[in-house]
């Protein structure tokens, strides 16, 4: 019975350690670089979450969200309850063709979007009411970088004036 007792213990320890672990490697490799130090705003590298997607903490009108970066996305899009938050409202109907098929939400023009340490006033925002716990960083706003993707990093660089 005591050998018992112990292996589940030891078992219970390694599980635990791997949580931590795990926790610890995760977040290391979510972090984005370039915001602080001499190069602010000069270009932000973000590398690969282990899904092989790149996410990027933002806001839209100051309201927090989780971007997904979405090269096929035409608009920067937020899901209904994100729109209800953000003050997203308005705007004129439009229908999106999706991965999950069409879907009617709004267009809404005049938008604050912030991606890590980069701010863009007056951009549309889509609000698709079948998108939940994500936002989709969409070419409206990624036109306005270059973008430079390899297999664990992606960088953003703002276009100069001539560029754009």
């Amino acid at each position: 019975m005591r050998g018992h007792f112990i292996a589940i213990l030891v078992w219970l320890g390694l599980i635990g350690a791997g949580y931590v672990a795990f926790r610890h490697f995760d977040r290391a490799s979510s972090e984005i670089t370039g915001c602080d130090g001499p190069q602010a705003s000069r270009e932000v590298l973000v590398p690969a979450s282990r899904d092989g997607h790149f996410y990027l903490d933002g806001a839209v009108n100051g309201t927090a969200v989780r971007f997904l970066v979405d090269t096929g996305a035409s608009y920067v899009t937020i899901g209904a309850a994100d729109a209800v938050k953000a003050g997203v409202s308005g705007g004129r109907p439009a229908v999106f063709n999706t991965a999950a098929g069409r879907v009617e939400g709004r267009l809404v023009p005049a938008q604050t979007v912030r991606v890590a340490c980069f701010e863009i006033s007056g951009i549309s925002v889509a609000a698709n009411p079948g998108l939940e716990d994500m936002a989709l960083l969409g070419q409206n706003f990624l036109r306005r970088f270059e973008v430079t993707q390899t297999r664990q990093t992606l960088r953003l660089r703002p276009r100069t004036p001539a560029e754009k």
